[in-house]
Formats: structure tokens, sequence, C-alpha cells
């Protein structure tokens, strides 16, 4: 059985008539009728009624033209998703991404894509809520965390290594921990959303548990930055968001060989079928960009889906 026969069934059952398909299809009619009648003796049984008034299929037939449509329907489809990835990106995209993390770690990748794609207008919302890719206006959405939205496509960005930093004025007050017990004596400068979240650390088999306390608080992971830079205490960033700190000298590493099970950055569209150019554009883009210290074994590239429900 050959596939382009049974798209040839197909259109022909869309046409209604074997001469109205062969027309659309700038077929001779004979050719059609050649192909479906070798198409038939592949099957081994009748896929059209014989001497029927109009051309009738069968039960048989009807199952399979029907099938054969959606396959054609597929091909379709991926012809319009190859055009449209040869399109020039342009409109407006509309990207959610946590605030902290689009200040520290994207805004620089924006700004390159903006340049990049001058036809495209880049709308990026901080709202700390999870927006709805399906009924809201939304191309793109970043998290943070493990995802649990199986009906999006997700695509692993990276996976940020966590550890623990402190200023030179903190630790000039307190000696500098040297094991992960010596930090039950100090203070930490503790994110709200993350109480709880991070007490293991890891230094390759060996775990050590650790309970964040301390006087200083903040719902915000960039206020927790500032507060730790200011030497409230020790603080827990991926190491991106304060590799520039550490080049300056305004924090360094405590305990470096330490650090916390791998923060996964995830990116979530509704489809990844007919997507517009400028989607497909600013996601490739983001992975083209990925800062070196994000490149982390295991990270997976644009095409890849890691999960949807079926």
């Amino acid at each position: 059985m050959k596939i382009d026969d049974l798209l040839l069934l197909a259109q022909v059952h869309k046409a209604g008539s074997l001469s109205e398909a062969a027309r659309q299809l700038d077929l001779p009619k004979a050719t059609l009728s050649r192909r479906l009648t070798a198409l038939e003796t592949s099957v081994g049984a009748r896929l059209f009624v014989p001497g029927a008034s109009r051309m009738t299929l069968t039960e048989l037939g009807e199952q399979l033209a029907e099938r054969a449509a959606r396959h054609d329907e597929d091909i379709t489809e991926t012809r319009d998703w190859l055009a449209s990835r040869d399109a020039t990106p342009a409109g407006r995209l509309r990207v959610s991404v946590p605030a902290e993390f689009a200040m520290l770690v994207l805004a620089e990748s924006f700004a390159r894509f903006v340049r990049r794609y001058p036809k495209v207008e880049l709308e990026v919302d901080t709202t700390p809520r999870r927006v709805d890719l399906f009924n809201e206006p939304y191309d793109v959405a970043v998290r943070m965390g493990p995802v649990d939205e199986p009906d999006l496509i997700a695509r692993q960005y990276m996976l940020l290594e966590r550890g623990l930093y402190a200023s030179p004025v903190y630790l000039q007050a307190r000696p500098a921990p040297q094991t992960p017990a010596d930090l039950a004596e100090h203070d930490f400068v503790v994110l709200s959303q993350a109480k709880g979240m991070y007490r293991t650390l890891l230094n390759g088999k060996q775990t050590a548990e650790v309970q964040l306390k301390g006087p200083l608080e903040a719902n915000s992971i960039g206020l927790v930055l500032s507060l730790t830079r200011a030497g409230g205490g020790i603080g827990s960033f991926p190491f991106g968001m304060v590799a520039s700190d550490i080049a300056a000298g305004t924090l360094v590493p405590v305990l470096p060989e330490w650090s916390y099970e791998p923060l996964p950055v995830t990116l979530l569209t509704a489809s990844r079928r007919l997507m517009p150019a400028k989607t497909r554009a600013f996601i490739d883009h983001l992975f083209e960009t990925v800062p070196e210290w994000g490149h982390v074994k295991g990270v997976l590239g644009p095409d890849a889906v890691p999960r949807r429900k079926s």
C-alpha cells in the first residue's frame, strides 16, 4: 500500500467525485482511477461501491479516507509550520517571566532580541501569578522550579546552580563557616517563598541539612540580594544572579563546595504547531544566548518537548 494513494483517496472523498478530484490534483482522470484501483488491490477489499450512480465509498473506504485525511492535514500543518519559520518575525510578543529573573539574568538577552528583530514588539510581563497560556494573550511563559502544567509544551531552558553567598562586611563580623554544621551559628537573609524548600546541601554524595533562619526575610529575591550585599546575612542564590557581584567582590561564596539541587528554568508555550515566527525566533534566541554558567549538561534544545498530556 502506497501512502500517496491513500492521500489520493482522501482527496477524492473530499472532492465528491473522481472528475473534480482529478481537476484539483491536476491529474488525468484515468491515472487517478488506475491509482485507486491499485489501492483496492493492495488493501484486498473494495473501497468503492460497484455500480453506484455516483462515486460511493464502502464503509472501509470511508474509514481509510478519513484516516488519510487526518494524515494529509498533518502534512499541510507541517508545510505551514516550515513556512512560518521562514517568515520575518513581526508583531507583539507577550512573555511572562519572574521579575528578578528578568532583571538579573534575561534583560540583556531581551534587549539583544529586539535589536535583532526590530519588527517584533516585546512586552515583558513580570506579574507573580501563573498566567493562563490557553486563555490569556501570552506567547511564552518562563517558569522557575518544577513544572506541573502537563497540558503545555515545556522546554527545559536552564538549570540554575544555587549556592550560598555573603558580603565581606558580614564575614568580617562573623568567622566564615568551614562546615555546614557551622551555618547554625549564622544569620540568613530568607526568601519567603523558599522557606522549607532549600534545606539539603549537596557535595558529591555528601548531604547536610540546613535550616535557613535569620532576622531578615523578604518576598523578593532582588531585595534579598540587596540585603545580602548590605551585610544582612548569608543568602542563597543561583550563581548567574550573583556572578557580577562575585567578580566585583561585593559577594563571596560561602562553603563553595556545597550547593543545593539545581533549580530548573522552563519555557512554556500552549502549542508547538503553527508556532508564529516571532515566537519561534524568541525561543531560538534565548537558547542561543544562554550565558556560559547556564550551560548545564542535560539541558534540552529549543525543539525538545519533554512533557505533554496525551
